[in-house]
């Protein structure tokens, strides 16, 4: 399985605000984000906004 490719002109997503604990890395581009416990989630915002916008058809 290859590694995931983001561009290298994407900005970085926001710093995750939750506890170090909670940190890990996204699924697709590999950048920090609250990813375990109560409101974490695989990808980061950046990312999941671009899910998102590809599923609306955007």
């Amino acid at each position: 399985m290859s590694t995931p490719t983001v561009a290298a002109d994407r900005p970085k997503p926001p710093a995750p605000e939750c506890a170090p604990s909670q940190v890990g890395l996204c699924a697709k581009c590999q950048q920090p984000c609250h990813r375990y416990g109560h409101g974490g989630n695989p990808l980061c915002v950046l990312c999941r906004k671009e899910l998102e916008e590809w599923r609306a058809g955007r």
